[in-house]
């Protein structure tokens, strides 16, 4: 019997998640041109992040790209601690936190970093809003989720967006892919 293509798991990482059956999953050149299509504040952060942004190890939208408006999307990646080694995950959400904040206009923490779990892992939660501005001038109300998972040497970033008024999908969805994530110990 073939694996079920919706869960995606690796091994290597110990990481799996449901993705729904009707997301896409999204490749490392698709998510490099997502960022290349954002417009930033600050062009040097966003030369920055094209050039050290790293393949996630998995990410997903609702609907198939190009779409023109924003697209609910979930994305993990796997982070080494280098010097934050041994920091609390809220201590280290408290440092992304402000970077994102910079680059954004109209932004807004909605919830400030708070202790959460996921897969049964001591974490950490943000929640902001934004205004996300694209190239051709248009703006979108958006809200971005952010998880710190702690793993060993490395840390988890669980990422997920969606609009403000939740007109093409809603937070609830993201919360339902959260609730599949497990992670080994």
């Amino acid at each position: 019997m073939a694996a079920d293509p919706s869960v995606f798991n690796n091994p290597t990482a110990g990481f799996q998640l449901t993705k729904p059956t009707d997301w896409i999953y999204v490749t490392a050149a698709q998510n490099m041109d997502n960022i290349k299509a954002m417009k930033l504040n600050d062009e040097e952060f966003h030369a920055a992040m094209q050039k050290y942004a790293t393949a996630p190890l998995v990410a997903m939208t609702k609907f198939p790209e190009p779409f023109d408006d924003v697209n609910p999307s979930f994305k993990v990646n796997l982070k080494p601690y280098g010097g934050l080694k041994g920091k609390p995950p809220q201590e280290i959400i408290s440092l992304v936190v402000p970077q994102i904040q910079k680059k954004f206009k109209n932004f807004v923490l909605v919830q400030p970093p708070l202790e959460v779990e996921v897969s049964g892992i001591k974490s950490a939660y943000a929640r902001m809003n934004y205004t996300m501005e694209i190239p051709d001038g248009r703006t979108f109300p958006t809200t971005s989720e952010l998880w710190i998972v702690p793993h060993g040497d490395y840390f988890f970033i669980i990422g997920a967006g969606t609009r403000q008024d939740e007109k093409t999908g809603s937070r609830e969805e993201i919360q339902n892919i959260l609730k599949t994530v497990k992670i080994e110990q």
